[in-house]
């Protein structure tokens, strides 16, 4: 089919998109990614097209692995549901149930296709090209690859390359192919969401600026009979040393999270030298998400403080001295729900506290009416969103605020950067349109309060790859607008090895101070 004429602006209308499956039978979280499309407001699901092909069968041993790694870490969401009845208001044709309806006359704005359908014979169907979900979740585990990708590729017309809309890098789990899988599909089905409110916005110029979609690898596994096991046996087989080397770790070793502080010059992204550790009087919990305040000639560093049995965190805090001395740690803010990452900020001559509350669904503002002991809840500055690590700033007549959040019922919050506007602290905040800005492991979640420097602003965030908190990006804010986020990495962070320091996630620098975390691991005995 010849390739539909490409329009460059946005349609006022809704998009209609088109699914075209090899089967009706589809994993759930394909069905609940679509579903989100037909409540969206701007999409609507026109048509179902099922062929009604056979799955490929997979190898017994990739089965039996299948259900125990399922067992172990937890099932993924992609047990098989009927598509059309979860989507009940669209179109339905079948293979070999009556005349095939006309395509074209159906005025598609997206041919989607779902699983083994041929992306060639659906070539001119739709305005905005044929869409397709990229992810794998199993040849990254397999390979041992520390990164994990999703990807939504659109082919615009008539053998043009496929191009990436939008992408998503998480940090692979590499002990379960189910519990990576379950991430991927948490966030591929947000993609299509996100790309079809771009197009609505932008029209299909946006697709046409996208960068090509890369080469996929051949599978790991093929044939369903005796090669196909042979092939599974070294992988499952370096699976299960993974998970060995696991164990051991943990019977053989305490990890702890620590502090570490330096007073003299230098900025928030200085070489990590010079600094002494605070470790907590104990193994039985986390020091960790430091940030500092200068006061009246005084230093104080305040912190999450994660006692292992109780299951959740307080903030505490600590005076610091240049000469190295310090006090005992004192308790300053506690809720029945967890609190970490205490993002402190002086406004009006008032000092506010907005800890990390996830758990309690909202981003909290304390107002200090007794330092350092008695905070008062001043205002939910959003409420009903699981979000951490809340970091505020004020630039171009307005604050920000940049918070991670986690897709679907995902509990990793690090590579989905959000981003909210307000006119005042106590005003409204606004979703920024391109929530989530930013989709990446490697430098998306916040680590510490944002800088400024020579009138460019900086925003250091945590690299969560190959662990959550391996160390710091620094990232310059390119633009920051009410319509647009960009920001480029401009530098990283990593601890020495050889220093017995694993990893660290947050930095942050008042007066002289800089304060830092530090991920450590220690012989039990």
């Amino acid at each position: 089919m010849a390739a539909v004429a490409l329009a460059g602006s946005p349609l006022p209308r809704k998009l209609r998109v088109g699914l075209f499956a090899d089967s009706r039978v589809q994993p759930r979280w394909v069905a609940q990614a679509f579903g989100a499309v037909a409540r969206s407001g701007f999409a609507e699901i026109a048509l179902i097209a099922a062929a009604g092909l056979e799955p490929a069968r997979e190898p017994w041993l990739l089965r039996a692995y299948g259900a125990l790694d399922q067992w172990a870490f937890g099932a993924e969401p992609c047990e098989p549901v009927d598509l059309p009845r979860e989507l009940p208001e669209a179109a339905l044709h079948e293979a070999g149930t009556g005349p095939v309806p006309d395509y074209q006359g159906l005025e598609l704005d997206v041919a989607f296709a779902l699983g083994g359908v041929d992306d060639g014979a659906l070539e001119g169907l739709a305005r905005c090209g044929v869409w397709r979900f990229a992810l794998d979740g199993f040849g990254e585990v397999a390979r041992g690859e520390p990164l994990s990708g999703c990807a939504l590729e659109v082919r615009l017309g008539e053998g043009a390359p496929p191009r990436r809309a939008c992408e998503s890098w998480s940090r692979t789990y590499p002990l379960s192919v189910a519990r990576n899988r379950r991430e991927l599909a948490h966030r591929a089905g947000g993609l299509v969401l996100r790309a079809l409110a771009e197009v609505q916005r932008s029209g299909v110029e946006w697709l046409e600026r996208q960068p090509p979609a890369r080469c996929a690898r051949d599978p790991l596994v093929r044939g369903s009979g005796a090669q196909g096991n042979r092939a599974l046996t070294p992988i499952l087989a370096r699976i299960g040393a993974r998970i060995a080397q696991r164990a051991a770790q943990k019977a053989l070793y305490v990890e702890q999270w620590q502090l570490a502080f330096r007073f003299g010059p230098g900025g928030p992204d200085a070489e990590l030298t010079g600094f002494t550790r605070i470790a907590p009087p104990a193994a039985d919990r986390d020091w960790a998400d430091p940030f500092v305040l200068a006061k009246n000639g005084r230093y104080y560093l305040f912190f999450e403080e994660l006692p292992y049995a109780a299951r959740k965190a307080h903030i505490a805090m600590i005076e610091l001295a240049p000469d190295g001395s310090r006090s005992a740690p004192v308790r300053v803010l506690e809720r029945d729900y967890h609190l970490s990452y205490p993002f402190l900020l002086e406004h009006d001559g008032e000092l506010y506290l907005v800890p990390e509350s996830a758990q309690n669904a909202s981003v909290e503002l304390y107002r200090c009416v007794d330092f350092p002991l008695r905070w008062r809840l001043e205002r939910k500055l959003i409420d009903g969103a699981r979000l951490v690590d809340a970091t505020l700033h004020r630039g171009a007549g307005r604050w920000w605020l940049f918070a991670n959040g986690a897709p679907g019922g995902s509990r990793v919050f690090d590579d989905e950067l959000h981003l909210y506007h307000a006119d005042s602290l106590f005003g409204e905040w606004q979703p920024h349109p391109r929530n989530p800005v930013k989709s990446d492991a490697r430098c998306a979640r916040s680590a510490g309060r944002p800088y400024l420097r020579d009138g460019v602003l900086y925003r250091p965030a945590q690299v969560c790859v190959p662990r959550y908190g391996a160390g710091l990006s620094i990232n310059r804010v390119l633009r920051l607008t009410p319509q647009a986020y960009a920001e480029r990495e401009v530098r990283r962070l990593m601890p020495d090895p050889r220093s017995g320091v694993l990893g660290l996630h947050t930095v942050n620098r008042a007066g002289y101070l800089t304060a830092i975390d530090l991920f450590t691991r220690r012989r039990r005995i």
